[in-house]
This record gives structure tokens, C-alpha cells and sequence, in this order.
């Protein structure tokens, strides 16, 4: 016969479960505005009944229920949802920096409206055609003079917001690899606590959903790979490099790196490796901070340097109303600081390279007759790997001009043009892999007479004549004059874009005239009076119309369409990226909370049906009780 009191037993279990069911609502409906709460739920068992399969069992029907218990509190989450949140959240911060930069970018430039680089380059190209109309009226030389300070006012305000913007990045590089390192350190100590808590045979829900929030929040930093494998140990990966294995976590350093500004670098800490990174915010601030925003700064540098040499190239042949000649009208500051060019570029105090912007040839030719030699140019251009040899063949029935677009299309590191003399001019464009090297010609030789007896530039033919920029004295390799030959500018000229003081303190030394060729030998050598405004003429066609190369584009029109078409693109590719990914992170989001959300009506009515549960195992000891009083006291034995 069964216990008496069998039935209590029963009851107060019964009152027990349900209790902790009703807790376990409350905690859901409490936790309901909390987007990182997975509900929970009580899963309910019965006892195991009294009595196994035996031959000596108690003579009885069947197996005696004891009740019911709860096997486990269980948090209702996807994991597989997880994980492609975790994969979108990298994409949708990823974007949305770049995003946020690049609109920034976008507003340096302000363009099409507003004080922009191109209204100020075209107010300034207006002011020397104006001029050229009125070259003896001081008035229109002093409106020149107030363009030139505008434009260049406005070109030191473009680079250094730029310069301002790149170091907000470094910062915010620092600033996420700290915290990123800090989400590690709480996500091992959360993977401690759990751990304990399941070899005790707990379910730490509440400590599991804070290191989902966790690794979701790192997943926005880096692209992160999650490692479940191991019931005992969480993994989490940075490409094949693990950050977090179970209670260790491997430290991210941050290290300035001296070839780029000293700005900081990621590396492991153990290992000093570089961090491999493919997306996450972190990632887009690398892409902005090296490469976004130093080609943005190259395009202004190059575009200043070129605007700048254009201008004195034809503004030192020309003369002033005093008939003064050989005048920079804008200042030009050499990196070297002598006049052969050579430069130290390892720190060890000694000269190691000749650094040449452009150089002139002597000889003044028609660029559309057959230039009559055959041969190959040799050109060195930078490369990641290091340097790419490109050749670039002639033959006797080119023109020059044909060799001029050959070079331009080969994008050799030199770009070529027709000077205002119809001299062959070779100049240096933007170094994409160092920009220390920019505005550098690497390398200049000719297997025949192209550069050296037809042109002028260079001295001799082969490899015995080739300028080579990582040798000094290299300077006398040239033929041309002093004056036709442009050194290497300091770091960003674009921060430094001002008259010379020749012209800022005297407009009449402003070159509007061409001069006159007096003897025919087509050197325009002496003044042609206060009425010539030719040469006026010159600068403002070189400023708009004239192929004179910038970088790879033949005007500076060009150049600027395509600086600002292609950030356009890259801002318009950024918004839509961002807004498909964020998109789709709210169908995501939308997908988790329809899993894991708690839902108020649901809980309510767990509540109502858990009450009235608990109600009826009440009632059940009552009337236990009840009985057993009957027994005990009524019976009269």
C-alpha cells in the first residue's frame, strides 16, 4: 500500500514548479523593453515513479507518479540567426563609417555649390584672361593677386581639413582597439562565469545573453568568426588568429608606424603580426585613414604642385610691366635644400637621391611632324612589389604627340606634355604606394635620340645616360637649363600655396607680357611694352585649356571632374551599401525577436494558466489535509 502522505508530496511540488514558473514570467515581462533578452522558459518533467521494473515490486497496478519537477529553465534563442547577425553587423558598421567619412569628405570639397576649389580656380583663370585684355592697369594685376590668395587660401583650408579629418580616424582607430579590448577582456570573464556556473548544472541564460550582446558588439569592430564546437569553450577568431579561446584572451597592441606619419598600426601582442581585418568599423577607418584620404590629399597636392609649376613655368619666360623677367609668380619650396636636388632619405646624414618634379627640353619642335629616329623609352614605376619596368617603343614615322599619348597611356610615374615653347616636358605624377615619393621622376632613359638629340633632355642615350632618382648627381644627366627644371616639392605642397614675395609685394612684377623675339631665334628675350598681354593669355589657356598634364588628366578640369566624380561614387556606393545592410540587419533583428522576444499577451496568459496551476496543487494539500483530519481525528480508534 502507498504512503499516506504520498499525495502531499505531490502537491507541494506541484506548488513549487508552478511558483518558479510564475518567477520565471516575471522575469521575462520585467526584461520585455531589453532588445538583448532571450525569454525564458520552464521546461516541466514528471517524477520518475515509484517503483522500477522488478520482481520484487509491491503488488500494485501499474507505476506510482510522484509529480512534477523542472528539468531545466531553457533561454529560446536561434544560434543560426545569431551568427548571421554577428556576419551583418560588421558589413553595416563597415558601411556606415565609410559612410560617415566620406559625407564628411564630401563637404570639405562642397561642391557643386558654395567657396569651392573649382569656382576659385575659375574666378583666378578669369582674372589672368581679364588681365591679358589689360595688361597696364595695375588695378587688374591687383584682382590677380586677390584670386591668387583665395585660391590658395582655399587649397590650405581643403588640406587641412583633410589633414584633420585622417587624424580623427587614427584617433578613432585608438579609441575602438581599446574597447575592442576591453569587450575581450569582459567576454572572457563572462565565459569564466559561465562555465563554473554550467559544471554546477546551472543554465546561466542571463550571462549567456550578455555575451551574445558582446560578441555582437565586437562583430561591429571586426569580422569576427565564432567557434561553438566546444560545449566548454567559446572561440572567437580575427582571421585565422585567435582573440578569445575559453578564459585567455590574446591583446591587440596598437604600434605607430614611422613610414606612415607615425599614425598606429594593429598588432597581435604576443606575436607582433600584423591584425588581418576584411570588415567592421575598425577596418573601414584603416581604408579611410590610408587610403581614402591620402589619395584625396594626393589629388589636392598634385593639382597645387602642377597649378603652381604651370603658372611659373610660363610666368618666368614672360615680363613685368618694369620689364622684369624670370619671376616665380607662385613660391615653390624644394624638398632638398640645394640645388642639385639630392635628398637624404634613410636618415643616415648623408645625400641618397636626386628628387626631380619636371623637366624642360632645350629644343622647340613642331609636335605633329614625324619625329624621323626610332628606339624605346625605359621607365621604372612604383609597384607594390617594388618597381615594373615599362618600355615604351618610338619609330620614325611618329609624331610627338603620338609619343606623348603613348607615354600618358602607359601611366609610367611620368607624364608628358607640349610646353608654351613647344618644348617636350616630362613631369612626375602622385606615387600611389609611398606617398613620400610623390611628385619623384624614378627613372628617364632612351635606347635612341628621342630624349637626348631631338628633345633635348637628356645628355646621352642608354643606360650610361639614364636618370636614375636613387643616385645623386644625377641632376647633370639633363640638358636643359636650370630654370627648366623643377624640384621634388616639400610634403604636401597644397599646404603651402602662396605668391612669392616678388609678386605679393610688387604687381607690376606680374609677367603679362610674352616679349618679342628680336632676333629670330625664337627666344622671346626682350619686352614688347606695357600693352603685351600675351603671355597673360598663355597662363590663363595653360589654367584651362591646354593639355599640360595633371597627373594622368590633360587639364585641370579634367583632373578635378574626375577627383570629384569619383568621390561622388564612392560616397553614393557607401550610402547604398549602408542602407542595404542596415536593412537587412532590421529583418534580422525583426527574424531574433520573433524567437527570443518576449511576448506580453503570451506572458500574461502563462501567468493566468500558472496561477490558477498553483491554485489547484493548493487545493490538492488542502484536501489532503482534510482527509488525513478525518483519519486521524474523526475516526474515534
Amino acid at each position: 500500500m502507498g504512503s499516506t502522505f504520498q499525495g502531499i508530496e505531490i502537491g507541494k511540488r506541484g506548488l513549487s514548479v508552478h511558483q518558479q514558473a510564475i518567477q520565471t514570467t516575471g522575469h521575462n515581462i520585467s526584461n520585455a523593453d531589453n532588445k538583448h533578452y532571450a525569454r525564458q522558459r520552464v521546461v516541466m518533467n514528471s517524477m520518475d515513479p515509484i517503483y522500477d521494473p522488478a520482481f520484487n515490486r509491491a503488488e500494485v497496478p501499474g507505476q506510482i507518479g510522484q509529480g512534477v519537477k523542472i528539468s531545466e529553465i531553457e533561454r529560446v534563442r536561434d544560434n543560426f540567426i545569431d551568427d548571421r547577425i554577428i556576419d551583418s553587423s560588421s558589413l553595416k558598421e563597415y558601411w556606415g563609417k565609410k559612410n560617415d567619412y566620406l559625407y564628411q569628405v564630401e563637404t570639405v570639397f562642397n561642391e557643386p555649390t558654395g567657396t569651392t576649389l573649382r569656382s576659385m580656380m575659375d574666378q583666378f583663370w578669369s582674372s589672368w584672361e581679364d588681365l591679358s585684355n589689360y595688361p597696364e592697369e595695375t588695378a587688374h594685376r591687383a584682382v590677380v593677386q586677390e584670386k591668387a590668395e583665395a585660391l590658395g587660401s582655399r587649397m590650405e583650408d581643403v588640406y587641412r581639413k583633410l589633414s584633420l579629418l585622417r587624424d580623427q580616424s587614427n584617433r578613432e582607430i585608438e579609441a575602438k582597439v581599446n574597447h575592442l579590448n576591453t569587450v575581450s577582456e569582459n567576454i572572457k570573464s563572462l565565459n569564466e562565469k559561465i562555465t563554473k556556473s554550467q559544471a554546477l548544472g546551472d543554465n546561466p541564460n542571463d550571462l549567456l545573453d550578455r555575451r551574445d550582446e558582446l560578441l555582437q558588439e565586437l562583430a561591429g569592430m571586426a569580422d569576427i568568426t565564432i567557434g561553438r564546437s566546444d560545449e566548454d569553450e567559446l572561440m572567437v577568431f580575427i582571421g585565422q588568429q585567435i582573440l578569445i579561446q575559453g578564459q585567455k584572451v590574446h591583446k591587440i597592441d596598437l604600434v605607430g608606424n614611422p613610414n606612415n606619419d607615425g599614425l598606429l598600426d594593429l598588432k597581435w601582442s604576443e606575436t607582433g603580426d600584423t591584425v588581418l581585418l576584411r570588415k567592421g568599423s575598425i577596418q573601414a577607418l584603416y581604408e579611410i585613414r590610408d587610403r581614402i584620404l591620402v589619395e584625396k590629399i594626393n589629388a589636392v597636392d598634385a593639382l597645387a604642385i602642377n597649378a603652381m609649376d604651370v603658372i611659373n613655368e610660363i610666368h618666368k619666360d614672360g615680363f613685368g610691366l618694369n620689364g622684369k623677367t624670370n619671376v616665380n609668380f607662385f613660391e615653390q619650396r624644394a624638398l632638398a635644400t640645394n640645388t642639385f636636388g639630392e635628398i637624404d632619405t634613410d636618415g643616415d646624414g648623408l645625400n641618397d637621391k636626386t628628387a626631380v618634379f619636371r623637366v624642360t627640353g632645350r629644343t622647340s619642335l613642331d609636335p605633329d611632324r614625324p619625329i624621323g629616329i626610332s628606339g624605346t623609352m625605359r621607365f621604372l614605376k612604383a609597384s607594390p612589389g617594388g618597381e615594373t619596368e615599362i618600355l615604351v617603343p618610338y619609330s620614325k614615322d611618329d609624331t610627338l604627340n603620338a609619343v606623348i599619348k603613348r607615354i600618358n597611356r602607359s601611366e609610367t610615374g611620368v607624364v608628358a606634355y607640349m610646353s608654351h615653347d613647344n618644348q617636350l616636358a616630362l613631369k612626375a605624377t602622385t606615387n600611389p604606394q609611398d606617398k613620400k615619393e610623390n611628385f619623384m621622376i624614378r627613372h628617364l632613359e632612351d635606347s635612341g635620340e628621342l630624349l637626348v638629340g631631338l628633345t633635348g633632355i637628356l645628355t646621352a642615350s642608354g643606360v650610361s645616360g639614364s636618370f636614375d632618382y636613387r643616385k645623386i648627381g644625377e641632376i647633370n644627366k639633363f640638358q636643359s637649363n636650370a630654370q627648366d627644371i623643377t624640384l621634388t616639392p616639400m610634403y604636401h605642397p597644397s599646404s603651402f600655396f602662396k605668391m612669392s614675395d616678388e609678386v605679393r609685394n610688387n604687381p607690376a612684377n606680374i609677367a603679362a607680357g610674352r616679349g618679342k623675339d628680336v632676333n629670330g631665334s625664337g627666344d622671346y628675350n626682350s619686352p614688347n611694352g606695357q600693352k603685351d598681354g600675351s603671355n597673360a593669355l598663355l597662363i590663363a589657356a595653360a589654367l584651362r585649356e591646354k593639355p599640360v598634364m595633371f597627373d594622368y588628366s590633360k587639364t585641370t578640369d579634367d583632373f578635378y571632374n574626375s577627383l570629384i566624380s569619383r568621390l561622388g561614387t564612392e560616397a553614393r556606393e557607401a550610402k547604398q551599401e549602408y542602407t542595404t545592410q542596415n536593412e537587412l540587419m532590421v529583418e534580422l533583428e525583426n527574424m531574433r525577436q520573433s524567437v527570443m522576444g518576449v511576448n506580453l499577451d503570451e506572458e500574461m496568459a502563462n501567468m493566468v494558466q500558472f496561477q490558477q496551476s498553483y491554485n489547484a496543487s493548493a487545493r490538492m494539500i488542502s484536501t489532503l489535509n482534510e482527509m488525513l483530519d478525518t483519519i486521524i481525528n474523526r475516526l474515534g480508534v
